[in-house]
């Protein structure tokens, strides 16, 4: 099953970054609800595609937050240009909140300073 609907996708970056009581809780049964016509098959690979998503692009924030020397503004177009690169179906709303995710993360963990 191949996971490729840009609309689909972007839903299921959004549940997965969701905060709250649904944090980091599977994807699927929130998906299948907006989208009935997917089986388990497609709501797996859905999920897998946009958990890896998401784990990439947290982990590349504090890489181009070095690179860019702290300066939050190039940091985020860099990010935005790696993203891009390997997930060009992600919404600009999505990417704006992958990266201040990943920065929450990154800070939390100590890896920017």
């Amino acid at each position: 099953m191949k996971a490729d609907d840009p609309e689909i996708l972007n839903v299921g970056l959004d549940l997965a970054m969701e905060w709250g009581p649904n944090w980091l809780a599977d994807i699927q049964p929130r998906l299948a609800e907006r989208h009935p016509e997917l089986g388990a098959e497609a709501l797996d690979a859905y999920d897998a595609v946009c958990r890896a998503a998401m784990r990439w692009g947290h982990a590349q924030v504090p890489v181009h937050w070095h690179a860019a020397g702290g300066d939050q503004a190039e940091a985020s177009r860099r990010f935005d240009e790696a993203v891009r690169a390997r997930y060009p179906w992600i919404s600009e709303k999505n990417l704006s909140h992958l990266f201040s995710q990943g920065c929450y993360y990154a800070w939390k963990d100590g890896d920017l300073g």
